[in-house]
């Protein structure tokens, strides 16, 4: 198996840069302390995340992840987890893509 240099660097230089981010991370949460402002920064980072990831094909693929989204946000909100609002949005897209919706 052989890899292009280019490639190697570039992963190298992604690892390096993740490390010096969580590094970052940790003097900050020592000089900052646990912070309201960092607290709730931390509690809503990964919804923000997912957020991001999904408004693309929500706002480009059409109604079925339209539903999946507010399902999703329904499910979250009612169960009080990612993890029910997840599965329920996957499930509602497959049900609204075998319905019939784009």
């Amino acid at each position: 198996m052989s890899a292009n240099p280019e490639n190697l660097v570039a992963i190298l230089v992604m690892a390096l840069s993740a490390m010096a981010a969580k590094g970052g991370g940790f003097i900050a949460m020592r000089w900052l302390g646990r912070h309201r402002f960092v607290s709730a920064w931390l509690q809503h980072a990964p919804g923000a995340v997912l957020v991001s990831a999904a408004i693309v094909p929500i706002v480009q693929a059409g109604n079925a992840y339209v539903a999946g989204a507010v399902v999703g946000a329904l499910v979250t909100r009612t169960a009080g987890g990612f993890t029910p609002g997840l599965f329920a949005a996957v499930a509602a897209v497959a049900a609204a893509r075998w319905g019939g919706l784009p």
